[in-house]
């Protein structure tokens, strides 16, 4: 059974301490109050910092004159304005800490590897050039002189400044939503235009001969720029990646997932018959349908193969005159975008075969190409 000592009596933001014992010694008393709201119960005098231990006593005597000094000691302690609620304590990040938490976090989400490398190798460069003095500030104490002298490094040319500006720029964005800082010093530095990199188109002439060798020399980069050019897929992963589960309806359709395509939504794409062939061969004697198109093994090749493999084609390439500089993997799917435009006119087929989410990206890629300017629009103007 339960005894108070003293009747709970609500002042301001806590009531008075009572006491809380029974006459059995193997059961342990204490001090209860609530302090806004918030139930507390104390056993003893460590958070005043005084040596009272009621529940170590002999006998019940001791126990009830030491449970009553500690309920004084509690009472002046709160009549005092002492806080038995600790506030939890924030740690604070250093620059280095937050940039490192904001990179582990998007390393773990479901990113090209082309974004998750460079924002890996931006951190890296980042920690490399500042001193210890510099990473361990807040992110709030760096200063525009910081971040400029870092971009200083990268000016070899506007289009590498701009990537390493846009890099960074994804840590700061990602510290202000978590509310670390308040403003985005990126946006105050200088902006520098990149110009674009031309990914020169092929006339039919060329785009017969290249086919043509790729065909003889690198089969695997033949079929890969079969797919782009016919099929408008991107080579390094939406054709790398390809498998058999992928196609449908006896290989004259591509279906893929959101997170199989740069757009992002479920993409059905159609196969031209010249490349259905190509497929069917490739595919002859395979069984388990989740084998990748070009090893035939269910591990595909690495990230970086159709790059390497287009590299070395380019060179001989090159030599032989059958193809330009500006000419790269990605002008077999600006060809094709233009020969189709040709053929329709219509910028919305364009747009799906691309697999772009927004006309206007449609229309500036047309337009880079130099296939639609502004005295184009005079064509499909309205008439009354």
């Amino acid at each position: 059974m339960c005894f108070a000592f003293a009747s709970a009596i609500c002042v301001n933001m806590y009531t008075e301490p009572k006491i809380i014992t029974n006459t059995d010694l193997t059961s342990r008393s204490y001090i209860l109050y609530y302090y806004n709201g918030i139930r507390c119960r104390e056993y003893n005098g460590n958070k005043l910092g005084v040596s009272i231990s009621p529940n170590s006593a002999k006998s019940l005597e001791e126990r009830n004159k030491l449970l009553i000094n500690l309920q004084y000691e509690f009472d002046k302690a709160l009549k005092s304005g002492w806080c038995p609620i600790k506030e939890p304590q924030v740690k604070v990040l250093t620059i280095k800490e937050a940039m490192k938490d904001i990179l582990s976090s998007k390393l773990s989400m479901n990113y090209s590897s082309t974004y998750k490398r460079d924002l890996q190798k931006l951190y890296d460069q980042f920690n490399q050039f500042f001193p210890k003095e510099v990473l361990c500030l807040e992110p709030k104490d760096l200063k525009l002189s910081h971040i400029e002298s870092f971009l200083d490094q990268f000016k070899s040319s506007n289009r590498h400044y701009m990537n390493k500006r846009s890099s960074l720029s994804v840590f700061f964005s990602d510290m202000i939503r978590k509310e670390i800082m308040e403003r985005n010093l990126i946006t105050r530095t200088l902006r520098a235009k990149a110009k674009s990199v031309l990914h020169e188109t092929f006339t039919d002439n060329e785009l017969s001969k290249v086919l043509e060798f790729l065909k003889e020399k690198y089969s695997n980069l033949y079929l890969c720029c079969l797919l782009t050019y016919g099929c408008f897929l991107r080579p390094h992963k939406e054709v790398r990646m390809l498998k058999m589960a992928h196609f449908y309806n006896d290989f004259s359709e591509i279906h893929l997932s959101g997170d199989e395509n740069k757009s992002g939504r479920i993409r059905t794409v159609f196969v031209p018959s010249y490349v259905t062939d190509e497929i069917k061969r490739r595919f002859n004697g395979v069984i388990d349908r989740d084998s990748n198109l070009f090893t035939r093994e269910l591990v595909p090749y690495n990230d970086d193969y159709f790059k390497t493999q287009w590299s070395r084609a380019k060179t001989e390439m090159i030599k032989l005159k059958l193809i330009r500089s500006q000419q790269t993997l990605y002008s077999f799917r600006h060809t094709g975008a233009v020969n189709v435009y040709k053929k329709c006119k219509d910028l919305h087929v364009i747009q799906k075969l691309l697999g772009h989410s927004d006309m206007i990206v449609t229309l500036n890629y047309l337009r880079g190409l130099g296939e639609v300017n502004d005295e184009n629009l005079r064509d499909v103007l309205p008439e009354l």
